[in-house]
């Protein structure tokens, strides 16, 4: 998918490399999150 505000957590990590090596367990915990409700929102939206 091309979007410019969804993105999986190995493509949000690919454009911030910053956060290699820190515990990817507690920020793709938060990104997955954010992507739950964005995906919810926008079905919500179409519906």
């Amino acid at each position: 998918m091309n979007s410019e505000y969804y993105a999986t957590w190995e493509e949000y990590l690919a454009v911030h490399p910053e956060l290699e090596g820190k515990p990817s367990e507690a920020i793709a915990a938060k990104i997955e999150k954010y992507e739950d409700v964005l995906f919810t929102f926008i079905m919500d939206l179409l519906l």
